[in-house]
């Protein structure tokens, strides 16, 4: 739900400074208010300056509630032939995102012919109305009144396509459920479900993602610079206003940024405090909503009657947005899509293969992303068939594979059950019934550089893991004795038992390198409450392997020191196990790098079965490498 590393520099201080000099008057649009000159404010500025746009105005809603615009045109004009529209809508303002998300390179759209129209969500930055929820009911049905009004300009030929990365992404996906219909959709490391796969995994709350990001979004929208050591704001200083563009952009008639003053002043706004207590799936925080409900996810039906041809991206190495794409792809299978799997940041910028530590150029190349982008607009233009694919990186090899379905076919699920002496063992029955005791390390982390962290700071680089294991209780196989593709949704089976009634599980899938180097795979976490299984009929979407609806109705009692099972579907993940490499299973009890604790506050110890009847095990999908 945040922007790329990019667009970051927004985030975390990088005000830009006063930007470009006025320009002449511009025709309004339809339902727009007159334009005037730019803001006198926006004076000419040192070198730094950025673009501004073509056009800005305010385009009224249904309600009344007056949403802020802003086109980019091919040669900084409306085209007099009719042009196809990119449209991207934002909550982080409508000239930072286009001069810095996506690195900058929306240009190319511009220069292809593309009309750009960035958009300013309801009650963020520049635009008027409350912010009581993201995309909510309200923003969600502006956008068949934008898709509308882009569709029937007279320089539009009506084709639009929505596009956007994150936050941006997640509304992009949404819109191909409206009514007026999109022409196609290209979606990059969006949510499809908010609750699962960024923000309460496995219902553990994401507490760092919830407060930093909820602080951070806050200050933009009440006009404040996000960075409180700046002190810049504008709706107390007028003075401050120029000083937060290109984040906060008033509109071309603002000559004096009395409209940006009246949007943001007194404006109502969630804040971290109001998800405070709302822990399960169907919960309803302070503001009536649960975190879930504007979620792609929950609103599968829309998305599936309209049927948009989408290109979408996900990252192996970046929270769960490659779930969330592969979950869609399987819930919509009559949906044109072409779906492509990276092991890059968030931002798409940099590699963050766990195995390339010293790489850091994205696989594909930044330049091959923006071409694939422009191909599939292209190709949805023209009312080409775009088919069904899966396109994904297998991490440690350096390529890419395709497969029409997930997880891709050949596979089988090898099961390495916990042994004695800290091993995974297969090849056979269980062993005679043991258990291991680990005292839980609540210091325990998986660092500031991870895939939840990517999404609001740095990119994923987890390094050499050995040392973080020595604060888990780990599970080592033996070498494999051959080139192994591992594809697909590891799970784990785990019996165990706790000292307190409400225990945090996470399940580390690595690998073991013959110099003894430990390299993440991928992850899965568990509140062990929310344990009991769903069926696939209480669940919103298909999800492959044991999953859990984590429903407050739905909890199970911990009582402690008794055994209790526990089922964890990992992360999926493409990875080149290599011969002679072994793969470890490192068990802990938190994640202070991100997560809340839990277990009661106090301290705890599992007790993890092995063998017997009480046989925990990982469950490994794997095909030989070829």
């Amino acid at each position: 739900m945040l922007r790329g590393s990019a667009t970051r520099r927004l985030a975390l201080g990088g005000i830009a400074a006063v930007a470009v000099a006025a320009a002449a008057m511009a025709q309004p649009a339809p339902g727009a208010a007159p334009l005037a000159p730019r803001p006198v404010h926006l004076a000419p500025s040192a070198a730094a300056a950025e673009p501004w746009s073509d056009r800005s105005y305010y385009l009224p809603m249904r309600d009344g509630v007056r949403i802020a615009v802003s086109l980019w045109f091919p040669n900084g004009e409306p085209p007099t032939t009719k042009a196809p529209v990119l449209l991207i809508q934002t909550r982080y303002g409508r000239a930072g995102i286009y001069n810095h998300n996506e690195n900058g390179r929306y240009d190319d759209f511009r220069r292809a012919g593309y009309v750009v129209a960035v958009i300013d969500s309801r009650g963020s930055t520049a635009s008027f109305g409350p912010r009581d929820v993201e995309i909510g009911p309200d923003e969600i049905a502006d956008m068949d009144e934008i898709i509308r009004h882009l569709q029937t300009q007279p320089w539009s030929n009506g084709q639009v396509i929505a596009a956007g990365l994150s936050y941006m992404a997640d509304t992009a996906d949404l819109a191909t459920g409206s009514a007026v219909r999109l022409t196609g959709a290209i979606v990059r490391e969006a949510d499809f479900d908010v609750y699962r796969h960024l923000m309460s995994p496995g219902g553990i709350s994401n507490d760092f993602m919830l407060e930093a990001w909820g602080e951070d979004t806050l200050r933009r929208d009440l006009g404040r610079s996000v960075d409180p050591a700046l002190d810049l704001d504008c709706g107390l200083r007028i003075e401050d206003c120029p000083k937060l563009f290109p984040r906060l952009q008033p509109v071309d008639e603002d000559h004096d940024f009395a409209l940006i003053r009246q949007a943001i002043a007194g404006r109502h706004r969630w804040t971290p405090d109001t998800y405070k207590g709302a822990d399960f799936f169907d919960d309803k925080a302070t503001n009536g909503y649960r975190l879930s409900d504007f979620s792609p996810a929950m609103r599968l039906a829309d998305l599936r009657k309209q049927a948009v041809p989408v290109q979408y991206w996900g990252s192996w190495m970046d929270a769960g947005t490659a779930e969330g794409a592969l979950s869609r792809y399987d819930a919509l299978p009559d949906v044109p899509a072409q779906v492509i799997i990276t092991g890059n940041s968030h931002g798409g910028d940099r590699s963050t293969d766990p195995f390339a530590s010293g790489e850091r150029a994205p696989l594909p190349a930044f330049d091959d992303q923006v071409a694939a982008m422009m191909g599939f607009a292209a190709k949805v233009r023209a009312n080409q068939p775009v088919g069904r694919s899966i396109h994904y990186y297998v991490l440690g090899s350096g390529q890419f594979r395709d497969s029409p379905v997930w997880p891709p076919k050949g596979l089988e699920i090898r099961r390495l059950n916990l042994a004695a002496d800290n091993r995974l063992a297969g090849g056979g029955p269980p062993s005679a019934g043991g258990a291991d005791r680990y005292a839980v390390d609540f210091t325990a982390t998986t660092g500031q550089s991870t895939r939840w962290s990517t999404q609001f700071g740095p990119p994923a680089d987890y390094g050499d893991r050995r040392t973080a294991d020595s604060k888990l209780i780990v599970y080592t196989s033996a070498p494999f004795d051959r080139d192994m593709e591992l594809a697909g949704r590891p799970s784990v089976a785990l019996f165990l038992a706790a000292e307190t009634a409400d225990p945090a599980i996470f399940v580390y899938l690595e690998d073991v390198a013959p110099d003894g180097r430990v390299t993440y795979l991928t992850e899965g976490q568990l509140r062990a409450i929310s344990r009991k299984l769903a069926t696939p009929a209480e669940l919103p979407y298909p999800i492959d392997g044991p999953a859990h609806t984590h429903r407050r109705a739905d909890v199970q009692a911990i009582t402690p020191a008794e055994p209790f099972e526990a089922r964890i579907g990992l992360f999926p993940v493409a990875a080149l196990v290599r011969k002679g490499h072994a793969i470890r299973v490192a068990i802990a009890g938190a994640d202070a790098g991100a997560f809340r604790r839990y277990s009661e506050g106090k301290p705890d110890t599992f007790t993890i079965y092995r063998g017997a009847s009480r046989a925990s095990a990982v469950n490994l999908p794997l095909r030989p490498w070829r």
